[in-house]
């Protein structure tokens, strides 16, 4: 251990050996995502300046040093074995344009390019496209939008159960809204699938209100299957977090089960949310 991180870390090498050792294991796949996104900077230059569309002034990319990290946890205090997950500058591309209007068109055209080889980019880095979250994240509340990126994040970074945690975090964030609105009870002492079940139920009104143009009796049939359907896929989120989210200790999440699990908190706030 080198002697500046010696003075950044004090009394407490083992927490830079835990950074140091998930850095590590990481850095391979931080590399590759400043790798592809330097080929598509390339391409989008070569393929949209002649044609005057977008001017790229300048562009370089970098994973952040050890040393760097390290400084950077320790100023936010951030736990050891989350480093990595929470820094959101591990990864950095730099990308000078010649217009404000350039933005929005370089990372459309940079979303098209990376898609190919099977990444995604937003405003926050890249990340595997192996995982889809198929939201208008716009149209949703700030909180929402970050959580959904929290959650890419965590993916991205090869932390699958950090990504079920997050995602089953961001659902129960908001039904608990919604028992606060609903006075629906202690939120705190209600199970998984309790909570999301009571906290639909409790926008029955809302939800027939918005099927006012059907005959009442199928409005109540598809209420009633869209209220168990809500619930049962609560069931399996809730599973999921049971066995594979970091908070309750249990690992190896496979990337397949995080995309279920995905699929399931997608259904739940797009019933949950257009409606609170």
């Amino acid at each position: 251990m080198g002697p500046r991180i010696m003075n950044e870390f004090g009394e407490e090498p083992e927490r830079y050996y835990t950074v140091q050792k998930a850095y590590e294991a990481k850095k391979p796949l931080l590399e590759e995502a400043v790798r592809l996104g330097r080929l598509a900077l390339a391409e989008v230059k070569k393929a949209h300046e002649q044609a005057g569309l977008l001017r790229i002034c300048h562009f370089s990319g970098r994973v952040k040093s050890l040393y760097s990290v390290v400084r950077k946890a320790m100023s936010k205090n951030l736990p050891a074995e989350r480093v990595l997950t929470d820094l959101e500058d591990v990864v950095g591309l730099r990308v000078v344009v010649a217009n404000q209007k350039d933005i929005d068109l370089l990372v459309e055209e940079l979303q098209t390019t990376l898609g190919r080889v099977g990444w995604g980019v937003t405003l926050e880095g890249v990340y595997p496209l192996r995982l889809q979250i198929e939201l208008e994240t716009f149209k949703l509340d700030d909180h929402i939008q970050e959580g959904i990126t929290k959650t890419l994040r965590r993916y991205r970074d090869g932390d699958f159960d950090g990504a079920v945690t997050a995602i089953s975090g961001l659902v129960d964030v908001i039904t608990k809204t919604v028992y606060l609105q609903k006075s629906l009870g202690n939120h705190k002492t209600a199970s998984y699938q309790e909570k999301v079940t009571k906290a639909f139920r409790a926008l029955e009104k809302e939800y027939k209100e918005s099927l006012s143009g059907l005959k009442s009796d199928e409005v109540t049939r598809i209420w009633n299957n869209h209220h168990k359907a809500v619930s049962q896929a609560a069931y399996v989120l809730g599973a999921f977090r049971r066995e594979y989210s970091d908070v309750h200790g249990v690992k190896n999440a496979a990337p397949e089960l995080v995309q279920r699990a995905i699929d399931c908190a997608v259904f739940i706030i797009r019933s949950i949310s257009g409606l609170s």
